[in-house]
């Protein structure tokens, strides 16, 4: 990295080189050829002196005599590589062409990473010196970057940790206000039902009609609220996965949903198979049972709902189908329809509160699924949720499992 991509923080510091020499025309030279680095040249003229200003001021790479009275080189270098917190800088040995190769091996142990001969050619001093400057000026900018990227990361984790926070008061509050309010809703019904039972034969008609719309609203704001209680009970809901084999899983939400179906004359026909996911009960049986009550919902009047309810294997995961012959949604619509309270008709036509498919995809979500919908306006809608497989011991070959799908299937007219 040259000067110029370095970063302020790192090109603009003050770099600092050490040169410990005993020998101050050598000493000069050397300052000489590397000012024009825009370095700051500090001088030791003994290995003790060196060791002193290591202690006090950091730098950039070490130029190091090894022929020095007292304290040589190769000692002066034993010490510094002692302490830790100078063991990464690098070290330069000055030292004769006269140098034996044992005495490079021996500075090489000591912790040189090169050798600078002398009589000294600036040119090599300032490229080898030149070097280390720069990757010095490289370690301080990533410190830097290091240490602004912890800071940041420290702050995000505060600000989640905040949302986090934030978000649970807020479910527990919608929680709690969704609980209360069921009992003065149930009140108002109840209320209203005791008024038309003891004091109706005094109504008109107008009074009739107003006492079953305030039942009607109540009824429907009950739903609601239940309905925003089982949404905001998916994000308390200790997510224990269990295999479940989705037959009956089916099976428990018919049941749930049967007077329904029967009421709207349903037609469900369900494909069985022998396959079973990793999911948890309760929830996936809410799933199953507002997909189906959805595909039943949504007809055109005086046609008869028609469903289908079948299994497909892609990779490690299981996709359900239920597919209707209802009125269908435009493509553009198909994402936004898993939002709570979203609604692509007037309640007139369509009843319901614009949760039940809220639900579906948070449940599946937290299951660690996928939900989808296929759809075209009029032609009907194909929804589908997928959850990982759970392998069964001594599966059967395709051919047989696909003979066994076709001999299981059930047509269940009005269930």
């Amino acid at each position: 990295m040259s000067a110029d991509n370095t970063p302020p923080s790192a090109s603009n510091e003050n770099v600092k080189i050490l040169m410990i020499d005993d020998s101050r025309d050598k000493l000069l030279a050397m300052e000489s050829i590397l000012q024009s680095l825009g370095v700051t040249l500090v001088k030791a003229f003994s290995g003790p002196e060196g060791l002193r200003l290591l202690l006090k001021q950091e730098f950039a790479v070490i130029l190091l005599d090894v022929n020095m009275p007292g304290m040589d080189g190769f000692e002066t270098a034993g010490l510094i590589r002692q302490r830790r917190s100078l063991e990464h800088i690098p070290i330069l040995f000055v030292t004769a062409l006269s140098t034996t190769d044992a005495d490079i091996f021996k500075g090489y142990s000591f912790g040189a990473v090169d050798y600078v001969l002398t009589p000294i050619l600036p040119e090599i001093l300032r490229t080898k010196v030149g070097v280390f400057v720069e990757l010095w000026k490289q370690r301080r900018a990533l410190e830097a970057q290091a240490e602004s990227l912890k800071r940041l990361n420290q702050d995000l984790v505060a600000r989640a940790d905040q949302l986090s926070a934030a978000n649970r008061e807020l479910e527990s509050f919608c929680y709690t206000i969704a609980h209360d309010l069921r009992a003065p809703l149930r009140a108002v019904e109840g209320l209203t039902a005791g008024i038309v039972e003891d004091f109706g034969q005094h109504f008109d008609e107008t009074g009739h009609e107003s006492a079953e719309r305030i039942r009607d609203a109540a009824a429907r704001m009950d739903q609601m609220i239940q309905e925003l209680l089982a949404y905001s009970r998916l994000k308390f809901v200790q997510m224990d996965l269990q295999p479940l084999r989705l037959e009956d899983v089916v099976r428990d939400a018919m049941k749930q949903i049967e007077y329904d179906l029967r009421e709207k004359k349903a037609r469900v026909q369900v494909k069985r198979s022998r396959h079973r996911v990793l999911a948890h009960q309760s929830m996936l049986v809410q799933v199953v049972t507002n997909l189906i009550c959805n595909g039943a919902k949504f007809c055109v009047a005086g046609v008869s709902p028609e469903l289908t309810i079948r299994e497909e294997r892609r990779g490690e995961m299981i996709r359900l189908w239920v597919e209707d012959n209802g009125i269908g949604i435009a493509p553009e619509h198909c994402e936004r329809i898993f939002r709570i309270f979203e609604r692509l008709h007037d309640r007139e036509s369509y009843g319901g509160t614009g949760i039940g498919l809220a639900i579906v995809q948070k449940a599946i979500t937290r299951m660690g699924g996928k939900v989808g919908v296929e759809s075209e306006l009029g032609r009907g809608s194909r929804f589908w949720f997928e959850l990982p497989i759970v392998k069964e011991q001594g599966k059967p070959s395709a051919e047989a499992a696909e003979a066994g799908e076709q001999r299981g299937t059930a047509d269940l007219q009005g269930v």
